[in-house]
């Protein structure tokens, strides 16, 4: 109670801090759901259910590719090169993509190439950052959300009920990175149906 304020005082002093939760919640959603640790733990169940004796390189491979990712990125933003680490801008994602695919070829092959069994998931996790790239001309896709609808989809075939967790959590992440300005609603949706399509090849025989 607070006779004596003016109208509504009250309401306003409870409901102010609900704007900064929001933001709070959008911004841990990110980074929870983030691709580094979504495509991580893909690789590693992919690992230990495809090629359990290889569980140990490709923990290895992953956080090689997340540290030389991670040192570029951080890089790029204190240069002032880059506006956020997510490379918010379209124009910045073309030198990001690049480093990608070079990384992504470059665990294929030390993966062994053709004569793994993670060689085609690797490969076609190549093929939809390339096509990402390409389609940055026109939309700054949300690698976010094709991420973890990738993820769904790849792990309904290894753990049905972990890919039905991913694919339930996408209308959250996509609301995460609405909230917190990173991408419109067609960059989101774009996202998460490029992963559904690329996710949908790692089911073809």
């Amino acid at each position: 109670m607070n006779p004596g304020g003016p109208p509504g005082e009250n309401a306003t002093a409870v409901t102010q801090p609900l704007p900064t939760r929001a933001a709070s919640l959008a911004r841990w959603l990110s980074i929870l759901l983030h691709p580094f640790v979504v495509l991580t733990a893909l690789a590693l169940l992919a690992a230990w259910r495809l090629d359990p004796g290889g569980l140990l390189r490709t923990a290895t491979v992953v956080a090689a590719m997340v540290a030389v990712t991670w040192a570029f990125v951080l890089w790029r933003k204190r240069s002032g090169r880059w506006s956020t680490v997510d490379a918010s801008r379209r124009q910045e994602r073309p030198v990001l993509y690049a480093l990608l695919l070079v990384l992504v070829a470059a665990c294929w092959w030390w993966m062994g190439g053709t004569a793994s069994p993670m060689a085609r998931g690797i490969a076609i996790i190549g093929a939809m950052l390339a096509t990402a790239a390409v389609l940055n001309r026109w939309i700054k896709l949300s690698l976010h959300m094709a991420s973890l609808a990738f993820a769904g989809v790849a792990l309904t075939a290894l753990m049905p009920v972990a890919g039905v967790v991913a694919l339930c959590l996408l209308p959250l992440l996509a609301w995460s990175r609405l909230r917190m300005a990173r991408h419109t609603w067609q960059e989101v949706v774009a996202g998460a149906l490029l992963g559904v399509a690329f996710g949908v090849l790692t089911r073809w025989p």
